[in-house]
């Protein structure tokens, strides 16, 4: 059986010879097959294929040596090894504050969208551990120092600025990692939930700490925006103009400020303002609410 293989092997390999040295035809198509299978060793031992989105970090006996990609590259076996890859596409990551106290020690909360992308990969990989644990908690902690440096009234009275005020902040640090923070979208700030709580009492100033610091802001926000008349308002009456003033200026914005339930059952009936509210001020309740809104926004 074995004597009968090997006479076919040296049989094959005789007529290979002859049509070789015979016809050049067959000699053709043995070198083109030659080349094919040269060629296909060729890409699949040396040559790496990246799409538009990819970037290969590329080392060099061990050590840091290019970028490699879009489209094909030439990656040496035993020579070169590909380190790493990532993707430059623009990505999303949520932003999520429970608790980030404003200069005046009253808590927000914050929830949002953060846009980054990888502009220098080498740094990327190089420059930290996880990039990706390094970009959360930053936000967060730029979030909280950016919210600590504004008092509530600032935070209310920037809303439409609030997003590149956050970006700038972030971006300036990311940029050592190679990570661009091109967007930031936050879409909801909400004021502390003590103060929803507090109002359910018979008077703002209640056992609360928080609600007692957010009531003296309102408080001083509304006196200064309609002057004296505002002394014969109740502590519930102020409050419920300041918070009228806080949604309207949440319309239109990217960034809103979010109430909670018990905030909107307290605005809904406006503490018997109206005909008061005119005699003490000379104002309707619209005229009202508008300077508050814009007393808050000269900040």
């Amino acid at each position: 059986m074995v004597f009968g293989e090997i006479t076919i092997v040296i049989a094959v390999i005789i007529l290979f010879i002859f049509a070789f040295t015979r016809f050049a035809a067959f000699r053709f198509v043995s070198y083109l097959i030659a080349l094919l299978i040269v060629g296909g060793v060729f890409v699949k031992f040396f040559v790496k294929q990246y799409t538009e989105n990819e970037r290969a970090i590329i080392f060099r006996f061990g050590k840091y040596h290019r970028i490699a990609g879009p489209g094909w590259a030439l990656v040496l076996p035993f020579f070169e090894k590909e380190y790493a890859k990532v993707d430059i596409r623009t990505k999303m990551i949520p932003l999520n504050v429970p608790v980030a106290f404003t200069r005046d020690d009253l808590r927000l909360n914050l929830d949002g969208v953060i846009y980054y992308r990888i502009a220098n990969p080498d740094k990327a990989i190089l420059k930290i551990d996880n990039y990706m644990k390094g970009l959360t908690n930053l936000i967060s902690s730029q979030t909280r120092n950016l919210m600590a440096s504004m008092s509530m009234r600032e935070v209310f009275g920037n809303l439409s600025r609030l997003n590149d005020m956050l970006a700038n902040a972030i971006r300036h640090e990311t940029w050592k990692w190679g990570i661009d923070v091109p967007m930031v979208q936050l879409r909801g700030v909400s004021p502390p939930e003590e103060i929803a709580v507090a109002m359910q009492e018979k008077e703002i100033a209640a056992q609360s700490m928080q609600a007692k610091k957010f009531s003296a802001e309102a408080k001083r926000v509304v006196m200064e925006a309609i002057g004296k008349g505002a002394e014969s308002m109740n502590d519930r009456a102020i409050m419920f103009l300041y918070l009228k003033a806080l949604e309207q200026m949440s319309q239109g914005e990217g960034t809103r400020v979010v109430f909670p339930a018990q905030f909107m059952d307290a605005m809904g009936g406006g503490f018997g303002l109206g005909s008061g509210l005119e005699t003490a001020t000379g104002m309707n309740m619209n005229q009202a609410v508008d300077a508050v809104r814009q007393r808050i926004q000269s900040v």
